[in-house]
């Protein structure tokens, strides 16, 4: 049965604001239902992983962006009216980014694959969501307390994830999914017009990353029972996958070249959170004085200006001491700090940016993974995020810049004996906004 949560949050979505969103987005109604009903109960999910002062900062982040409930304004960022401006789509991505993590893209991309919608639709899907979501858990807006609203959001975990069908898997969205009680199945009318109308298969997620980054095998097997012969057809399509897209969690392509560790200063070159498939795609990044800069979708660039864009002056020092930015195409040539050509261009980006703000404070910081010798580590960190400061200074950023520090494996989370491309994300060079 679907809980009371769920079923307050759906209800913002009448046949008028489906409609809207398929005309919005160029989606079917019908596939936009869809959407929303995996959308809905994956963003409940991963605030119901998030705990004290995570969930804390991100209801913050959220009552700054949707400080009224008036129903006309709520999807505004979808519907083009006064709310729907760019300032808000890239706070709502920051906070979607701040819910989910570095997993944000495996679950665009296994949403996108479960329904057959274009991951474009999906990620503005979730946004659409995220202030219905926020109205939900906040009862439209009169409370905000952190505590009790993880404790609703625990008392409906079983029913939130029941909502996500069990053939998506849910250990495809990392562990905060994989832990969650397992989920019930689809009703058997709902299932069977997805597989009508939509022929797919559950699928490996894409994204190597960073974020932040996990290949979990997905969890097929409950939706084998009656499905024929069209299941003996998943190797093959694993196989074909891996072949197009496997390759950036290789680390054989010249944008992503990983070795056993950073520590490594002979045989490594360190690609501080290599960008997936989905989201190698430059888009023209509009600047607040009207210029644009190349840069990749979603990347550090618009993040980044979103972030200044917004009351950040409001945040605690603890809070913004929390809030990284990571490069997500900072290449370095083997065994030294020196930043390979390809890569000058985000550090122009980061230095166009600054200079739009120039009241913003940065600190910039370098991270290595668990493996290697411990003070070659810290060295290396500390050199990587010391050259990305000598940068800014030579464009004259100097005075924005308070510090920069190698912090080794002090901050890894995945486990040295780890796959190289599980390890990636802990090997970075991030920067964070200050006072």
């Amino acid at each position: 049965m679907e809980s009371n949560l769920l079923h307050n949050v759906k209800a913002y979505f009448t046949d008028e604001v489906i409609n809207k969103l398929s005309a919005n987005l160029g989606e079917t109604s019908e596939n936009v239902h869809k959407g929303i009903d995996l959308s809905i109960p994956s963003l409940l999910l991963g605030l119901q992983g998030k705990s004290g002062d995570g969930l804390g900062s991100i209801l913050n982040s959220a009552k700054h962006l949707f400080s009224s409930f008036d129903i006309n304004n709520l999807f505004g960022n979808y519907f083009g009216s006064p709310a729907g401006t760019d300032n808000s789509k890239f706070e709502t991505q920051n906070i979607l980014g701040s819910i989910f993590g570095d997993k944000l893209g495996t679950i665009v991309d296994s949403l996108s694959s479960y329904l057959g919608i274009r991951s474009e639709s999906i990620s503005s899907l979730l946004g659409a969501s995220l202030p219905a979501v926020i109205s939900g858990i906040t009862q439209k807006g009169s409370d905000w307390d952190s505590n009790s609203i993880g404790s609703l959001l625990n008392s409906n975990k079983s029913a939130i994830a029941a909502a996500l069908p069990s053939g998506l898997g849910l250990g495809a969205f990392g562990t905060l999914f994989a832990q969650a009680d397992s989920p019930t199945e689809l009703p058997r009318e709902t299932q069977t017009q997805v597989k009508n109308d939509i022929p797919h298969t559950p699928v490996e997620p894409l994204k190597p990353r960073q974020p932040e980054v996990v290949h979990t095998q997905e969890r097929i097997e409950e939706g084998k029972k009656g499905a024929g012969l069209w299941w003996l057809l998943i190797p093959i399509l694993l196989i074909a996958l891996w072949l197009i897209f496997g390759k950036g969690c290789d680390g054989d392509t010249k944008e992503v070249v990983l070795r056993d560790s950073i520590a490594d200063a002979d045989t490594t070159i360190v690609v501080t959170n290599p960008v997936t498939q989905s989201e190698k795609q430059y888009i023209d990044v509009k600047l607040p004085d009207g210029a644009s800069l190349k840069a990749y979708s979603s990347g550090i660039e618009e993040n980044l200006i979103a972030f200044l864009q917004s009351d950040y002056k409001s945040l605690s020092d603890d809070q913004l001491k929390e809030k990284w930015f990571d490069f997500d195409n900072l290449n370095f040539e083997t065994g030294t700090a020196n930043v390979l050509p390809e890569s000058q261009q985000q550090l122009e980006n980061i230095a166009s940016i600054l200079k739009l703000f120039p009241d913003a404070k940065i600190k910039i910081g370098g991270y290595t993974d668990k493996t290697g010798n411990e003070e070659v580590n810290k060295r290396i960190s500390e050199n990587r995020a010391e050259a990305v400061k000598s940068f800014l200074e030579s464009k004259g950023l100097g005075n924005q810049v308070e510090d920069a520090e190698g912090y080794g494996s002090e901050f890894a989370t995945v486990p040295a004996d780890a796959t190289d491309a599980e390890r990636a994300k802990d090997r970075r060079v991030a920067v964070s906004v200050r006072k």
